[in-house]
């Protein structure tokens, strides 16, 4: 078991070392120049070439694409990811105060995603054809097909600006993280929640769930007590890729409810061609892929003793 983590632990690490080195890579490749960006924030559009030359020269941007990546990835494992071009402050600083933002958002998503999911899938289950599941099967599938922008603005449209029930933006209390909450939500729930109902039919035709029956349970029953702990696995795994996904979906939702999270300072860092600050977030996306994935492996191989034992032969 102790050998499994390390062996997933360092496989973890090797994937987040060569998607950095890519980010960096990509993002270095990007049109512009960093020296000139400064020197205009500096100096306005007086800035010269000698000037320019001098501010590469300072950021080493002049060395070899290696070296530069090796001093990058050096200074973000002790925390230090440079001075925003837009902001002119250190981007860790920036973190500090928008990462409880978007923990926040992505923490209450996926809560309801994970409730949703689960009672749309169940509920789907038990009706099993008849008018409720056809109705679940497709508002999943809108669900799953309309984009986050367009799903805030309609909540926005009916919820704050018609009936005036929550905010239309920030973060003034619990009634203002509804909507982000529900945005962010919608298409993890959608997927999720025909992860649970197919899985739960096909648990349905396995043995245990006919040994449930002749034991006089009801079909409800059979679902909640045998059918329902065997998707644990398939569930969680899904649910884990779905959670991973939300924080693409934080960068539209943030910018749409004015919260002023990680995914917003992306979006401006992307607008005012700030190379550090996208290189840095890449960089927190990356790892936050990864980690959500190792912790969901773990769980699935704490949870499931045959892959305790595939792990460990």
């Amino acid at each position: 078991m102790k050998r499994t983590i390390l062996r997933r632990m360092l496989l973890a690490c090797l994937l987040i070392l060569a998607a950095s080195a890519l980010t960096f890579a990509l993002v270095a490749a990007a049109p512009g120049n960093v020296a000139a960006l400064i020197a205009e924030r500096a100096a306005g559009p007086g800035a010269d070439a000698e000037m320019i030359t001098k501010i590469g020269n300072e950021l080493g941007l002049h060395d070899p694409l290696p070296i530069r990546y090796g001093r990058w990835l050096a200074s973000a494992l002790a925390g230090d990811f440079g001075i925003s071009l837009r902001t002119g402050k250190p981007i860790s600083q920036e973190f500090a105060a928008r990462i409880p933002m978007t923990a926040a958002l992505l923490a209450g998503g996926g809560v309801l995603a994970f409730i949703l999911s689960i009672t749309l899938g169940i509920a789907g289950a038990v009706s099993n054809g008849g008018v409720i599941d056809r109705f679940l099967h497709a508002f999943s599938l809108i669900g799953a097909s309309t984009p986050n922008f367009f799903v805030a603005a309609l909540l926005v449209i009916v919820f704050s600006v018609m009936l005036g029930w929550v905010p239309t933006f920030g973060t003034s209390g619990l009634t203002s993280w509804l909507l982000p909450w529900v945005t962010i939500a919608l298409f993890p729930a959608s997927v999720l929640s025909r992860v649970v109902r197919v899985n739960l039919q096909e648990a349905m035709s396995r043995p245990f769930a006919t040994t449930g029956f002749a034991k006089g349970y009801t079909r409800t029953q059979v679902l909640l007590r045998e059918a329902l702990p065997n998707i644990a696995i398939p569930f969680l795994t899904t649910f884990g890729a779905q959670f991973t996904l939300m924080i693409i979906g934080s960068i539209v939702v943030e910018t749409v409810f004015a919260l002023r999270g990680v995914g917003a300072f992306f979006i401006e860092a992307i607008r005012f061609r700030d190379f550090i600050g996208m290189q840095s977030v890449l960089l927190l996306f990356v790892v936050f892929f990864v980690m959500v994935n190792f912790i969901v492996d773990m769980i699935c191989i704490v949870a499931d003793p045959r892959m305790r034992r595939a792990r460990g032969a």
